[in-house]
């Protein structure tokens, strides 16, 4: 459910793969629907369903998620959606890259009452203090040392440890 089409054909895994990867990821959220689930695609009922003459859900009241389609007015929902669509293109050249995924969806915050205090907001955690960027993959965790008696024990039916006969 999640491959690049062009995958089946070439065999080989691109960034754009991972954006058609990400599109799906975001018509699970508009649909609260697995990519697949009961034979039907959810990239091809979207792509049916899609009707842009519906300004408030976009042809997809049937699909969506009850819990965003009974909101009053669906701020950004028309831009999250066609950039939904705009990642599962079937040709790569057709999609996005994943920076321009990035930004595009700043934008969508931004223009929508969304305060980033940065031109990139994804590089901003939003509960730290404003005007102080940073990127939270970057911060270094707390580590915790790990005594044997905690250590990971494999837990499947098979013994990890390989014993003589």
């Amino acid at each position: 459910g999640y491959l690049d089409p062009e995958y089946y054909m070439t065999q080989q895994l691109t960034e754009k793969s991972d954006v058609y990867s990400f599109g799906v990821v975001m018509l699970e959220l508009i649909t609260a629907r697995q990519p697949i689930e009961k034979g039907k695609y959810i990239v091809r009922e979207v792509r049916m369903a899609m009707n842009k003459t519906d300004a408030h859900h976009y042809g997809l009241s049937e699909i969506m998620d009850p819990s965003i389609k009974n909101i009053g007015h669906l701020i950004g929902f028309a831009s999250f959606l066609e950039l939904a669509m705009r990642c599962v293109e079937e040709t790569a050249a057709e999609r996005p890259t994943m920076g321009d995924c990035v930004k595009e969806i700043e934008t969508i915050l931004q223009n929508d009452g969304v305060a980033t205090d940065s031109a990139t907001s994804s590089a901003t955690d939003f509960g730290a203090s404003k005007g102080v960027p940073r990127h939270p993959y970057n911060e270094s965790l707390p580590r915790k040392e790990i005594t044997d008696s905690e250590s990971f024990e494999y837990s499947g039916g098979i013994s990890a440890t390989i014993e003589p006969k």
